[in-house]
């Protein structure tokens, strides 16, 4: 009997380095992925502030198409009202993501042509790559959405063409447009998104100017 106790006591001494052996492995592990993924969220980092740059870069400069503004009349009634524009995109600085801009309205009804001009600021959201826009007028706030795949009103730019929907932040409106870069060639026709083409359905569109 003694000689088993004996026998089962230089086992389990035996077997400590194993145990312990195996608690330093579990650490290491640990430690390499918390490095992994510091290194990682690092690279990541780099990759969104890289692509949002781009993102204020590619918005800056002119462009020109139509809008369309679906708003509330003065009677409480859904209304659209459809027009060309023409918007200037400045940026504070060549890094920032943020800036001045100016839109220029233009809309011709039974041969009587009406004109606004409206300054805003616009910005982009680091976290979700929204850009919103302002009227310094106004103070009306709309979201123009680039990243959400799952939404009809995902928004589209690149270096010639820029086209979504200016959803309404702190008001119900929408504003759709399709725009391309104002030295780039204009297309013949204007078809809007299937989003936009489905809200109108059933409210009239006119041709002419609303103040905002």
């Amino acid at each position: 009997m003694k000689k088993l106790t004996k026998t089962l006591l230089l086992l389990v001494i035996a077997a400590a380095p194993m145990a312990f052996s195996s608690c330093d492995s579990g650490n290491t592990y640990y430690e390499d992925g918390r490095n992994w993924w510091v290194n990682n969220a690092d690279d990541n980092a780099d990759s969104d502030a890289k692509y949002l740059k781009d993102l204020a870069n590619t918005l800056r400069g002119h462009w020109e198409g139509a809008m369309r503004y679906e708003y509330n009349d003065d009677n409480g009634q859904r209304a659209i009202a459809q027009f060309n524009a023409q918007i200037e995109f400045d940026q504070y600085d060549a890094t920032g993501l943020g800036g001045r801009g100016r839109e220029i309205d233009i809309a011709t009804s039974n041969g009587k042509t009406e004109t606004q001009t409206l300054n805003f600021t616009w910005k982009i959201d680091e976290r979700t790559s929204d850009i919103y826009i302002t009227y310094d007028s106004s103070k009306k706030k709309y979201r123009i959405t680039m990243l959400d795949k799952e939404s009809n009103l995902q928004s589209y730019l690149d270096a010639n063409r820029f086209e979504g929907t200016m959803i309404g932040v702190n008001n119900t409106e929408y504003i759709d447009f399709k725009l391309a870069r104002y030295s780039y060639a204009k297309q013949g026709d204007i078809v809007f998104s299937r989003a936009a083409l489905t809200r109108a359905s059933g409210i009239k569109i006119e041709n002419k100017i609303v103040k905002r």
